[in-house]
């Protein structure tokens, strides 16, 4: 639910699940998701759809053993909601987590999968979230919630998500009971960087394609953003470094020179920030490449959010691709999670 241009479905398909139904309202994303994932989504607002409808889309019964898997829009609990004026309290998207639970309960799957940014348990959200968790847990539902970094699960991308398994209890047994305690845990290994993600992309300059990757090209910057990015060093490198006459005038007025990550660079040996709706955008966070004197492109985005570079977006906008990729759950993540959650279901 809330199935996006299908990341997570990649994902749980990876681990061995069988997709049998997605719900999405965005006719682009619709077709993305079908192409990829041979299915077509219901394309229905998801206060107007019922479980049964679902359920006979599915072709699934009631209460039978399967899974839901939902990513309500995260924009309203997101911790920037307080500098972009959002009211997190009235804001309609924050009513979809509540319909989510009480959809899922229509249906009683054998385990659903929550996932919203980390800001719902942290922050204003908390109490949206607990509703979410008192409605499954009225329903017959034993929960756990943690907090999951994205980088502990095999993505080169510091992403933090709170994500809530819950399991039927007529299911559970004592050792799903232990199981479940264990699948926040990080990943064995190393962690991935962005040297592992992008390293063998063709280098690019301001404005350049690689005719080869559809989606390896760079935005066109104007002279001024040029010199702006020019004057940040290599390999991490923060806008703070830039003369103060690049500054703009909004980072002049914030306090201490806030909005450090704006221009910044990624580091070519750690984790990537996280990518956003606006990633290919340096006015919007640490998103130029680590020595290229550019922005990152989508490809890049998308390899930092592990969508594999078969996964075709179609014909859509750059703007448009630029927010699936934002909005998705990383790929390998949602492997790592399903994989987990396979071996408790099957235990």
């Amino acid at each position: 639910m809330f199935s996006g241009a299908g990341c997570a479905s990649l994902g749980f398909q990876m681990a061995g699940f069988r997709i049998a139904a997605a719900l999405e309202i965005n006719p682009h994303r619709c077709a993305v998701y079908e192409k990829n994932l041979r299915l077509r989504p219901i394309q229905m607002d998801v206060r107007k759809v019922s479980a049964r409808e679902i359920l006979k889309n599915a072709g699934l019964r009631k209460g039978s053993k399967f899974c839901v898997v939902g990513c309500p829009p995260c924009q309203s609990f997101s911790k920037l909601s307080d500098t972009r004026m959002v009211d997190t309290k009235n804001d309609p998207r924050s009513g979809f987590v509540s319909r989510f639970a009480n959809l899922v309960v229509g249906m009683m799957p054998m385990a659903i999968v929550f996932e919203n940014v980390s800001w719902m348990v942290r922050g204003p959200g908390r109490k949206f979230f607990d509703e979410y968790l008192g409605i499954l847990r009225g329903a017959g539902y034993y929960t756990i919630h943690n907090i999951i970094n994205a980088s502990d699960m095999g993505v080169p991308q510091n992403r933090k998500r709170v994500v809530a398994v819950s399991v039927r209890k007529k299911f559970l047994n004592a050792d799903m009971v232990r199981q479940l305690g264990q699948f926040h845990q990080a990943a064995s290994g190393r962690k991935k960087t962005v040297r592992d993600a992008i390293h063998d992309l063709r280098p690019l300059q301001s404005g350049e394609r690689d005719d080869d990757d559809p989606l390896h090209f760079t935005r066109s910057h104007t002279e001024r953003v040029l010199e702006m990015i020019t004057h940040v060093p290599k390999d991490g490198g923060s806008r703070k470094s830039m003369p103060e006459r690049l500054w703009l005038d909004c980072h002049k007025r914030l306090a201490n020179g806030g909005a450090g990550t704006s221009y910044g660079r990624m580091w070519w040996d750690r984790p990537s920030p996280t990518m956003t709706r606006r990633c290919t955008s340096p006015a919007c966070g640490r998103f130029i490449h680590p020595e290229q004197d550019r922005g990152i492109t989508l490809r890049e985005a998308a390899r930092l959010q592990t969508i594999p570079d078969t996964f075709d977006f179609g014909g859509d906008t750059t703007e448009e691709i630029q927010e699936m990729i934002g909005d998705g759950v990383p790929v390998d993540m949602a492997a790592h999670m399903g994989m987990r959650l396979m071996q408790i279901l099957t235990s």
